[in-house]
């Protein structure tokens, strides 16, 4: 009870100082707020879309090694598969008037947690001096053999 009775309290301080500082804390329907991001021509494997700007940042969908222009898959093994994955990370950034340098969070998922090191050395040829946030998933199945990476990514995109 007495912990409940301190939880109230700071909820009501909270209240009176977002009031005390004229905050407004509504925020937009989500629907209306958000902007869909697509490179022309692009393919997703599902029903979802390749990125989307909400306020300041925009929200990649897991990029696989899908090429966009043929419809096939890059060759089944993590060097050209990761390769591929980057082609598309930057066109899907491009569509969005970015670039590789505005991404601040990825998360790579990987099938086989044996391709970590070769991904790694790919990854670090195209996030050289920029280091954005990063976590690493191992032992991903997708139900394909063919897919062994997908990287998600969030960018900063502040308005202008």
């Amino acid at each position: 009870m007495k912990r409940m009775k301190k939880m109230i309290t700071c909820a009501l301080a909270l209240g009176a100082l977002g009031a005390c500082a004229n905050i407004d804390y509504t925020a937009p329907a989500i629907a209306s707020a958000m902007e869909t991001i697509s490179v022309p021509g692009g393919r997703t494997l599902g029903p979802y879309s390749q990125a989307v700007r909400a306020g300041d940042y925009v929200f990649l969908s897991g990029i696989i090694a899908l090429n966009n222009k043929t419809g096939k898959f890059a060759e089944a093994e993590i060097e050209p598969q990761t390769r591929q994955v980057f082609a598309n990370l930057k066109d899907v950034l491009a569509a969005a008037g970015l670039g590789l340098d505005d991404v601040v969070k990825t998360t790579v998922f990987l099938k086989n947690p044996k391709d970590f090191a070769p991904m790694n050395v790919i990854y670090a040829e195209y996030f050289k001096d920029h280091k954005p946030a990063r976590s690493t998933v191992p032992g991903v199945d997708w139900g394909r053999p063919d897919l062994l990476i997908e990287i998600e990514a969030i960018a900063y995109a502040p308005r202008r």
